[in-house]
């Protein structure tokens, strides 16, 4: 088996955020109950939709379009298994904040820039932000 090499910080899971991004940003939308567990999975809660429109997010596009609303997306790295946006909420998620400016798309990974990291660190996801925008 080859080495196994850092996880990314802001991967790009198929339309969605991964890497430890995408996980923090999971853990903070459910901690501030914008999303919630029900009987068909996850939720996006009235709260949640407030909120997700504040940050730009279309969340009147989220119950259109033949996607699942939300569901958690998971990540293998390193033998450990890590839950991230996924489904039409993620590809929303990831687009309004490419729009507002907080990330830069190169390739197979975001890049968060100066004002996402301002914005991030506002919204509670609490990461070590390394990761500077494409050259």
């Amino acid at each position: 088996m080859g080495k196994v090499g850092p996880r990314k910080l802001a991967a790009v899971c198929y339309d969605h955020i991964g890497g430890a991004l995408g996980e923090s940003l999971f853990d903070v939308l459910v901690r501030k109950a914008w999303l919630r567990a029900g009987s068909g999975g996850l939720q996006v809660t009235l709260k949640g939709r407030r909120e997700l429109a504040s940050l730009g997010v279309p969340v009147d596009r989220l119950d259109s379009g033949g996607r699942k609303p939300v569901n958690a997306c998971v990540e293998r790295h390193a033998g450990m298994f890590y839950a991230h946006i996924g489904s039409h909420l993620g590809s929303l998620l990831a687009a309004a904040l490419v729009e507002q400016g907080w990330l830069e798309r190169s390739g197979r990974e975001f890049h968060i820039t100066a004002s996402g990291r301002r914005g991030f660190r506002r919204l509670g996801v609490g990461l070590r932000m390394t990761s500077t925008p494409p050259r």
